[in-house]
């Protein structure tokens, strides 16, 4: 199961960027560690997910899995309905024989998904797996609530005595130098969303009637339109009720093009509206979805830190921080971009390329 450093300095070498000293020493302890796992944690943007997807990519077998949070819990979910409850028969029913487990973008602050993961560590550890986590935090910071913390202290003891955790912390904040070439970070921020600045990136308003409600996972979610080449939905339809990760997944799967409008500012709009943005964010990055932001407030002002604000608010602001930002007043090529032109070929959302 052992995979060469050669394969990530290969992999850097092809997307032409030179790794940090911290991702060397990460390097060194995902190909010569031979205990159960690595815990890779550090601050946003310093290539935690790009070291996991390189390692996995070159892992000399096919009984290997990769999972994200999201996908994760919600498939853990319905397979212990479909095993009555049973957590180790829904292991075996999601991951089979696999012998490696990659966990990215691992965080735990909710504390029912603490529950669960205090059950599936030991069962996964029990059975001989190698795992691999991503994480924003060092696991003494995982379930921040003072309320819930102790409760998860044996599950983070379990961590530091099984897995070795490694600090991956580079200087840059590689997120920053996106050249917004595709999928989400060729998606734009928009303030504050005038028919003037929709013009210029190709999109019109949705009348009434192109209204619909979709069901994709249970819940109903009003669409302001729903076409192939543009999901459109409203902030509040989307965030302000109870939508939860597995409505965005299974949209995710079925539109690649999204526009979400009347985004407030997250201080004012409430922590479970706040909480659900977060989580939209994090599937429509993880998926590399083209998404158009439609904000009454600039992205900066996200960034202040605030009780009533997710817990991850830093990979949130991060990920959206890969995004071009359209403001009122700033000329704009048609793709949003300053004195830019567009490249031939490409596709402007809501737009046939020419």
């Amino acid at each position: 199961m052992q995979v060469p450093a050669s394969a990530f300095a290969a992999a850097a070498h092809e997307q032409g960027f030179v790794l940090d000293p911290a991702q060397v020493r990460a390097i060194d302890r995902l190909t010569t560690d031979p205990g159960r796992g690595i815990y890779l944690w550090g601050p946003v943007g310093r290539g935690k997910s790009w070291l996991m997807a390189t390692y996995f990519a070159a892992l000399p077998t096919d009984r290997k899995v990769r999972l994200h949070f999201h996908e994760f819990f919600r498939d853990l979910h319905t397979a212990i309905r479909r095993q009555t409850g049973d957590l180790d028969a829904a292991i075996d029913d999601l991951l089979g024989d696999v012998s490696v487990v990659c966990f990215d973008e691992f965080h735990v602050h909710d504390p029912a998904d603490g529950v669960f993961i205090g059950r599936l560590l030991p069962a996964l550890l029990d059975r001989d797996v190698r795992l691999i986590l991503t994480s924003n935090h060092p696991p003494g910071d995982l379930m921040p609530n003072p309320l819930f913390h102790q409760g998860f202290a044996p599950t983070i003891d379990l961590i530091e005595r099984a897995l070795t955790v490694v600090t991956v912390d580079g200087p840059t904040d590689y997120r920053t130098t996106s050249d917004h070439a595709t999928g989400f970070a060729a998606g734009a921020w928009v303030t504050p969303g005038t028919h003037d600045q929709l013009g210029r990136l190709g999109l019109t308003v949705p009348p009434p009637s192109e209204q619909v409600e979709l069901a994709p996972a249970g819940h109903p979610v009003r669409a302001l339109r729903a076409e192939p080449g543009c999901l459109w939905f409203d902030f509040a339809d989307l965030c302000g009720h109870t939508t939860a990760p597995a409505d965005y997944l299974a949209l995710a799967s079925r539109y690649h093009r999204w526009v979400v409008d009347g985004v407030p500012d997250l201080h004012a709009a409430g922590r479970e509206p706040a909480q659900r943005f977060a989580n939209l964010v994090d599937v429509l990055y993880d998926h590399d979805i083209h998404t158009v932001f439609l904000a009454g407030t600039p992205l900066d002002g996200l960034a202040t830190a605030d009780a009533r604000l997710p817990v991850e608010i830093a990979r949130i602001t991060s990920r959206l921080g890969q995004l071009r930002t359209v403001r009122t007043g700033e000329p704009r090529s048609p793709e949003g971009h300053p004195d830019r032109k567009t490249p031939a070929g490409r596709e402007v959302l809501g737009q046939p390329a020419r």
